[in-house]
């Protein structure tokens, strides 16, 4: 059962007075309780849609065709993203600084959406790298480092335990042994809550380790989507044909 897709979905740019098309017919299918997978090149427009799949795209942008749809509900107009956003379908952005509030405690920042107790979100602070997790809590986002809030967004997104959980470039601040962990915390509390995960990155380490389905971007088309062994068995697009090499040989 697919929880959230878009089909035939175009996004434009306006700029200079011209319309700028950044994707192209986008048709996505993100499976229940399921982790997918969106792979793509820089300036794939792997970004654009994460935000167009949570109602927050920039200004200039807009959806010129197509439609998206959260279980059976048409996604269109402020109201129905209003009614979702935050609750049931959570997006973490890249800039984790931007994103956190810096007149607020990580801990307050936290617990106002968290749907865990103190105890869980004691021991996801542990093992996303925190050495003193109360002591994070009560430090402020301009007290911290980029990787240590990129890792705090993660906490709040993985607390609040919306139905789907939209990660954009999860890990592109913090080091690879907090990569790993994030990968088995991402992991484990995607099957013991039953959470629905869009994780976007042109990381080729997270089709292996925790991809269920696989999406391909390349410049603003869809050229591949379905089962990660399926796709790269025959892969028909040449970016697609480039990562089943990388990770045939890797």
């Amino acid at each position: 059962m697919d929880i959230l897709r878009a089909e035939d979905l175009w996004v434009e740019w306006i700029t200079a007075g011209c319309r700028q098309p950044v994707l192209r017919g986008i048709s996505l299918n993100i499976p229940h309780n399921q982790v997918t997978v969106l792979l793509g090149e820089s300036g794939a427009g792997k970004t654009i849609l994460a935000r167009a799949l949570s109602g927050l795209l920039p200004d200039g942008f807009f959806v010129s065709r197509g439609r998206i749809l959260f279980g059976r509900q048409v996604m269109a107009g402020s109201a129905s993203w209003a009614r979702v956003r935050g609750r049931k379908i959570f997006y973490t952005p890249q800039n984790a600084a931007a994103s956190l509030n810096p007149v607020l405690t990580i801990g307050r920042q936290i617990r106002e959406t968290s749907r865990i107790s103190a105890k869980e979100l004691e021991e996801m602070l542990l093992r996303l790298q925190f050495a003193d997790p109360e002591g994070i809590l009560q430090s402020y986002p301009f007290t911290l480092s980029g990787g240590e809030n990129q890792r705090c967004l993660l906490a709040l997104a993985l607390a609040a335990r919306p139905d789907v959980l939209i990660l954009d470039e999860p890990t592109a601040e913090i080091d690879a042994a907090a990569q790993e962990e994030f990968i088995e915390v991402l992991r484990d509390y995607q099957r013991a809550h039953s959470l629905t995960v869009l994780l976007i990155s042109h990381h080729l380490g997270f089709v292996k380790a925790i991809a269920q389905n696989l999406c391909v971007l390349s410049r603003g088309e869809m050229v591949a989507a379905g089962v990660p062994q399926d796709i790269f068995s025959s892969p028909g697009h040449a970016y697609t044909r480039e990562i089943a090499d990388y990770l045939r040989t890797s």
